[in-house]
This record gives C-alpha cells, structure tokens and sequence, in this order.
C-alpha cells in the first residue's frame, strides 16, 4: 500500500497486516500493531450479548482484527479499540448501502451504563436520498464549471426542490414507520423531506432496527445519552433512506481553536479556543506587546491587496448593503456587541450595521451579551472572533449569526443547513469554524450534508470552512495520543473535508514582512517572532470522500484533499470580554475569507450578474494559478501547542495537504471573478 504516513509506526513483520482500500480509504487491520517490532500476545475483545456484535466478532477474529494484551479502554496504550469496533469503523464508512453502520470507536468520553427501559421515549432522524444523487452532481458540477455555459446560472428553491425531493421515498418510510412502528410520532420533517425526525419507545427502535440500545454517560459534563452499538435498516427501505442519526454518533462539535485556555481561571479547558490569557486595555498597548506578527484589520487589507472600506452613505457602501453573509454558531458561544463596537472603532471601521440573531428554529434567539463575555470571556472567543473578522472585511454587508445549541450533526445538518435550504434566499455566505474528526461523523450525516451543500451550491451560496487546528491528526490526539493513527489513518477534520464546501488552512509570515509558511505549534522562526504558535492548521486527505472532479491532476490520491487556501491564522488582536487579546486558528481566515467574497458579490449583484457561489472550481482551473501565492514551507505532523506530533504532510510546490493551492491576492481573485464568462 502506498506509505502515506511519514514516520509515524513501526509493524511487527511476524503479524499479518491487511490493508484494504475502499472508496479511496486505507485501512489497516492489524493482526497485532506495535510501536516497536517485538513478540505479540492475542487478546479477544469481549462481544455484547447480541448475535449481531457475536457475528461481527468472529469476522473480526478470522480477519485478523485484534488488539495485542495489555490494550486499554482510554486507549492510550498502542491499541485501545476493540476488534469489532474497528471493523464496525471501517464497514460505517463503506457507505450505507448494506443499511448497517456502526459507532465510532472514539465516544468523546461517554461511557455505556444499563440497557434503556424499553418504555423510554427516543427520537431518530431518518435522512431520506434525494430522488437522483447522480443528476444532482451533474447539474452541481455543469453550474460551478467556468466553462460551462450555465456557468453561475443558478436554481431558485423551487428548481432545486423540484430536482431532488423523493416524494416516493418519503412516503414509502411514512408507510413502513406506520405499519412497524404505530407509537412512533413524527415530530418535523424538512421542507424538502430529506430528513424526518420521529419519536417512539426504545422497544420500537430495536425491534425496527434489529438493535439494542444502551444509556451513555459523560461524567464531566453530567449528562446522559441514548445511543446504540448499531443498527441495520429494514430492507423496505434501503433504497429510500441512507441511514439514520442519533442512533450510534456520540460525536460532539468544537471550535476549531483548541485546546485552550481558560481566561477566567488559567486552568486548561480542552473545549475552549486557544486565546491569550494576558490582556491588554488598548489596541496600542496589545500591538507594542506583541510585535510586529500582530494582524489586524488594517494589515489584512494591505497584505491581500483589499480597497478601502467605503464610506458611510456613498453608493459603493449601498452596494455592499445589498449583500449578506452569516456566521454559524454553536456549544454555547456568544458574541458581544460592545466588543464589536470597540474593536471596530479602533480600525475605523463604520459601526452603522448590526448583526442580526438567528436560530435554526426562530429570527430573534440571542446569543449576544456583553455581561455574560465579561464573566464568561472563554465562551465567547469564537463568535467574537468570526463576528469581528467577517464585519471588518465587509462591514456593510447584512451579517446574520445562525446559533444552534447542540453541536451534534443531526442538529448542524437539520437547524442549520436544511433550514437554510428551506430559505428562499439563503445567505451568499457561510462561514463555519467548528468540526470534528471525519470518522466519528455517521455516514447518513455525511451523505446529507454533501446533499444539503449541493442545494446551497445551486443557489449561488458560498459554503467556507475552517480546516481546523490540531494538524494531520485531528483531536484524537487528546485521548488516544498517536496510538490511533495505525488503525484508522491520519484525520481529516469535517465539515471542511466535504466536496461542497472551499476549506481554509492557516498560514504565518506576511504581518511582520517575513516569508508565508504554514501554521504550526512547532515553527518558531522569524515568520513568527520567534514565538511558536498556539496551533497546527489541519489538512489530509478524505477517507469517506472521493476525489472531486476539480482536484484530478492535483494530486494523487483517490479522495478529497484538504485545504482548498490558506490565509493568516497567526496573532489575530480581537477584542473579548473587554479586553485587548490575540488568537491563533483556522477558525480566523474562514470569517476572513467570507468578507473578502461579500466585497465581490456586491460588484456582481449592482452589476446585474450572479453570486460568486461554489469557489473550487474556479480556483482549480490552470488559468486561475496567478491568484495565488505559493506556500512550501512547513508540514502539520504536530498538533496544537503541548499535543504530541503524529505524522502528516509537507507543504510544497502546487497543491498540498498543509495549504491547498496557496494564499489570494483578493484584487486578482475579484478579477478572475468578475471576467469569468456567465
């Protein structure tokens, strides 16, 4: 198989190694996986008292899919998973054709207690296929390809319904939850009927789904779970429904900037981005503590050849009014208003436009408040952030913040993206920084996000996100340090890994006139002041994804590649809680990059033309190499500042896995924009 990995482990030569490779994944089953080649002892994982997981042990077994002794449930020795969860891991992201999906090997810390009580309300989300994935596709890809002559001639809602809505499939698991499941009540089902979210009793689901289902338990955060080892669906409705959630995901989104800092105590929080705890009262102050690395507003625009922000009242900022961008939001995250305004008065930026408060659900949930970021400072550094950045590249443009409060796929893909499908006009710009690791996200979510994207596609929606912040090897680092890596690969971060979406990496250098080079918790040169910074930006290669029709001859690998870009992601001043302080993340450049495109939308739509819509395309094509600055210093083998290094990538010439294609000359991207032939 191809060696991918760069020094990451060493296999024992007596073992059998099986390397199967499907969909483009590498996967290794590992008869015996050890970090140095010595005598190996077997160990059997002990099954669950179903037949289902006694079957999927004695696969496992005959394939070689064990851990050596000594292995232990924390996962940090070499091997901390199980042999059928391993198999159940790989088999989860073969696609769900078969109707089985498996959990995820990593839980986040919840840990099985009792079985449910058969009585016990639960609710599922079935995800339905749209009527024709494949023309789906085709008419993504002819609307995005600039040389198509339907390029940017984008669907109103009710095209991109009419395209896609299963009527038949929808009514075919209406019918079948009536006659298998009489208890169960559906309780929403989106406007194009991709999902339906039904409530019934544990002994529904198990008896529907040939199941079992478990309480879960995560200690620090005191809370409890319904999940499942598995599930199979019922034949009648594979080819209509590709899988269901909150059946065995114990995923949980993060910001992309972590770890972390607490501000308010200087313990380390896991879960919190990664800002300075020191604090300054004055922009003045900040920057003559900080250096010349420092970036601000100011230096963006010089640095990525931006204008000037118009003036207040003139045409051009009516013009840019016209246009509008959101920020999603999640876990609690707040922003603060007199945050905002202070960090807008300081680079003379209008402070006349508002941000307007959005839920999946309902116009008008807040989660702004000032006293709150006062006393709470580490639960408001994300929003802050990508609120600060995105209004300060574009500040006349409508800016909404899309809250949803569980960071849980069937919350992200159903309270954010098909309530933004359902819009008439959805926003032009999206900006996401959180995500977490692409195999503990369920098939049925990734299937749906890539759906929902396409629609958004079609409409002439920008979809950008952050890369994230721990390197090649994601935030599994945290629990399972590098023991992993053997046995389910390097880790991309999702939702940046989807086909749909223009991922954005994090570079350093240009804010103090040094070279550009990667972000990485392990560089300390002049790049950075000599200051190594806080984070790693993330980068690899899909194991769920194939490779998109715009990255072939790219590079060789069979699946998607990750970022698309890179920009600043180094130094950034915000203002938080108050105060005057500096982040680090991928999490930066995303807002950053969205305001950038507003700025772009504007001149389109007042000149009469579409939205910039679904960017890669455009970037990929030959002709448009001449916006980029290469970037071919630095790799992503180490994870954020304090995480151990696991192995990843080196930047280089063209497109790599560190920084996709570059850095942008905004001047010279609204150009290639704006001559592109619609």
């Amino acid at each position: 198989f191809e060696s991918r990995f760069v020094s990451i482990f060493c296999f024992s030569t007596t073992q059998v190694v099986e390397a199967a490779v499907a969909n483009s994944m590498l996967w290794l089953l590992v008869g015996c996986v050890l970090a140095v080649d010595v005598g190996c002892v077997w160990s059997v994982a002990t099954p669950s008292e179903t037949s289902e997981d006694a079957r999927e042990l004695g696969e496992a077994l005959e394939a070689g899919d064990e851990c050596r002794a000594g292995s232990s449930d924390s996962g940090q020795q070499s091997c901390g998973l199980s042999a059928v969860q391993l198999r159940g891991q790989r088999r989860s992201h073969l696609g769900t054709e078969s109707g089985y999906e498996a959990a995820p090997a990593h839980k986040f810390g919840w840990m099985q207690s009792e079985r449910c009580a058969g009585t016990e309300l639960h609710e599922l989300a079935f995800v339905v296929r749209p009527r024709s994935l494949a023309q789906l596709q085709e008419v993504a890809l002819d609307r995005t390809n600039p040389c198509s002559p339907n390029y940017r001639k984008w669907l109103s809602r009710t095209e991109v319904s009419d395209l896609t809505r299963n009527e038949q499939g929808l009514l075919e698991l209406r019918a079948h939850l009536r006659a298998h499941a009489p208890e169960a009540a559906i309780l929403h089902a989106s406007r194009d009927g991709d999902l339906l979210r039904v409530r019934a009793p544990v002994a529904t689901w198990e008896s529907l789904l040939s199941t079992e289902f478990f309480v879960y338990k995560h200690e620090e955060h005191n809370s409890t779970i319904l999940r499942s080892h598995s599930y199979l669906l019922p034949g009648a409705l594979k080819e209509h429904v590709s899988g269901v959630l909150q059946a065995i995901n114990f995923e949980q989104f993060l910001p992309k900037t972590m770890p972390g800092i607490d501000l308010n105590t200087g313990s380390r929080d896991t879960q919190q981005p990664l800002f300075s705890a020191m604090s300054w009262d004055n922009f003045t102050e900040l920057q003559a503590s900080k250096g010349p690395s420092l970036v601000s507003p100011t230096k963006l625009h010089k640095i990525y050849n931006m204008p000037a922000v118009a003036e207040r009242g003139s045409d051009l900022a009516k013009m840019q009014a016209k246009t509008s961008q959101v920020v999603f939001g999640t876990i609690n995250e707040h922003w603060s208003p007199s945050d905002r305004t202070r960090f807008e008065e300081a680079f003379g930026i209008p402070q006349d436009n508002y941000v307007k408060q959005l839920s999946g659900q309902t116009e008008g949930f807040s989660m702004s408040g000032d006293a709150f970021c006062r006393q709470n400072s580490s639960h408001c550094g994300e929003a802050n952030l990508d609120v600060q950045y995105m209004m300060a590249m574009s500040p006349w443009t409508q800016i909404g913040y899309w809250y949803v409060p569980h960071g849980r796929p069937v919350s992200f893909v159903d309270d954010f993206m098909a309530q933004l499908v359902d819009e008439d006009h959805p926003p032009q710009v999206i900006s996401i920084s959180y995500g977490m690791p692409e195999s503990q996200v369920p098939s049925a979510a990734l299937d749906l996000f890539e759906c929902l994207a396409m629609k958004l596609t079609l409409q002439g929606t920008t979809i950008l996100v952050a890369s994230g912040d721990w390197g090649a090897a994601s935030n599994l680092v945290l629990t399972y340090e590098c023991s992993f890596v053997p046995l389910i690969g390097l880790q991309v971060w999702w939702p940046a890994s989807s086909k749909w979406v223009t991922s954005v990496g994090a570079t350093v250098g240009p804010a103090s006139g040094q070279p550009e080079v990667v972000c990485q918790s392990n560089y300390t040169g002049p790049s950075t002041d000599g200051k190594a910074p806080s984070i790693t930006s993330g980068g690899g290669f899909s194991q769920a994804l194939a490779k998109p029709a715009w990255q072939e001859g790219v590079h060789n690998e069979s699946s998607r590649g990750v970022p698309d870009l890179s920009l600043l992601g180094h130094n950034f001043a915000m203002v938080l809680g108050g105060r005057w302080r500096t982040m680090d993340g991928s999490s930066a450049p995303a807002p950053v990059l969205g305001g950038m495109l507003s700025l772009i939308n504007s001149e389109l739509i007042a000149a009469g033309r579409p939205t910039v819509g679904f960017l890669n395309q455009l970037l990929y094509a030959t002709s448009s190499r001449s916006i980029f600055s290469d970037v071919t210093e630095g790799d992503n083998r180490c994870a954020s500042l304090g995480a151990p290094c696991c192995g990843g990538y080196d930047a280089g010439p063209g497109w790599d896995p560190v920084t996709g294609l570059g850095s942008i000359d905004w001047q010279k991207l609204r150009d290639a924009i704006m001559a592109a032939k619609v």
